[in-house]
């Protein structure tokens, strides 16, 4: 900093006006010339800071179309999957509905008069009163009563 130190040898000698102009313009830029060169440097990081940024905005757009795409795969994948179990649901509403309908035609069938059957003999003791199994005692009890 030769210039620094002529200038303050200048201000020691206070010659004239025009020269403390002159200094205090030489000064003024240098300090222009120092803050340009900070400047720059911040501009520099900046643009290496925007570049990252940049740089991460698009790696996070390309992730964010990726799984836009997987969300549609998998939404027609489920799509696919409640209309195929809406036709199994219907397949099964249907078969209930037919078993029931048969479960009707079949009771409505059994209500008819069942033919009377006789016991065998094999089923009565030597003496003919008592069943030889207790469990068909109500049975022979109610062919008795007819």
């Amino acid at each position: 900093m030769s210039v620094a130190k002529d200038l303050a040898k200048l201000a020691d000698a206070k010659v004239d006006p025009l020269a403390d102009k002159i200094r205090e313009s030489i000064l003024g830029v240098e300090n222009l010339r120092a803050e340009n060169t900070k400047l720059n440097n911040q501009i520099n990081g900046l643009e290496r800071a925007n570049l990252q940024l940049e740089s991460e905005v698009q790696s996070l757009k390309l992730t964010l179309e990726h799984e836009r795409t997987e969300r549609r795969h998998y939404h027609s994948l489920a799509n696919e999957i409640i209309t195929r179990l809406d036709v199994v649901g219907q397949t099964i509403d249907d078969v209930v509905r037919r078993a029931e309908q048969e479960v009707y035609r079949q009771r409505k069938e059994a209500r008819t008069e069942l033919p009377e059957v006789k016991v065998p003999a094999f089923l009565r003791d030597k003496i003919g009163t008592e069943p030889i199994a207790p469990s068909l005692q109500p049975l022979l009890a109610r062919v008795d009563s007819k």
